[in-house]
């Protein structure tokens, strides 16, 4: 596999989100850069001030509509929410492409299609009311409309349910996974069953710090890009354990 300075890194943001806010104005792609490390931040599939399709059927293989922006060769990934459940995706149909992945805001709800996703859904369509439930609140406060179409991205969460994912499904992940959570983030509260299904897993949880506000945090970027850079992290040689311990920074 090439040296970690010679494999680009993917960087994949969260529903509603943009490769700008999300890894452009928190300082991501700096902060990779002067690691050394090229980056390579996508839009996801139905993302964009580009035309983007409208019916959820079209949403129906998110990873496929990613694989021809991946970069050829081998590449490690950063991806927050819905572009960590992609990573994961990307990992099992591609093993040998894939050298490391360091993931946020994801937890057991890599198993089941996302909880909110029909209310969002609808309030993108037609605005929030006063029965508006908060965690959807909380994510029209943080979606992107200057740079996103409501009605796509709304497809985009009733797409028919993918990557869907079991523990026999992600034991096919050779490469090596950080996941970082924020305490506060009920997305992520629980990620037992998740843990149990990689094989080569190292985690982190920063006190505080709830879902949305996770890729700004300063101790993402850097557990990120320590593991992305150090071969030792993450096989039982950071202080944090391998797969069967954690962190809290």
């Amino acid at each position: 596999m090439p040296a970690a300075a010679e494999r680009p890194v993917v960087l994949l943001h969260g529903c509603g989100g943009t490769r700008e806010s999300t890894f452009v104005a928190t300082g991501w792609v700096a902060a990779l850069s002067d690691a050394g490390r090229s980056s390579i931040a996508l839009h996801l599939p139905g993302h964009g001030t580009h035309s983007a399709s409208r019916n959820p059927e079209s949403y129906a293989d998110l990873a496929g509509l990613l694989t021809p922006e991946l970069p050829a060769g081998v590449f490690d990934v950063v991806g927050f929410s819905l572009g960590a459940k992609l990573a994961l995706e990307l990992a099992i149909r591609m093993p040998e492409r894939i050298g490391r992945l360091a993931l946020g805001g994801i937890g057991d709800n890599v198993f089941a299609p996302e909880s909110i996703a029909g209310a969002v859904a609808l309030a993108l369509e037609r605005g929030a009311t006063p029965e508006t439930p908060a965690p959807v609140l909380a994510f029209l406060e943080t979606w992107e409309p200057a740079r996103n179409d409501a009605v796509a991205i709304a497809a985009v969460l009733r797409r028919p349910p993918n990557p869907t994912f079991t523990e026999e499904r992600l034991r096919r992940i050779v490469a090596p996974v950080l996941v970082v959570n924020g305490a506060e983030d009920p997305v992520a509260r629980h990620w037992d069953r998740l843990m149990s299904g990689l094989t080569d897993a190292t985690w982190v949880t920063l006190p505080g710090v709830d879902h949305f506000g996770l890729p700004a945090q300063a101790a993402f970027m850097r557990h990120a890009v320590d593991f992305l850079q150090h071969p030792e992290i993450g096989r039982g040689g950071d202080g944090q354990g391998g797969h069967g311990a954690g962190a809290r920074t």
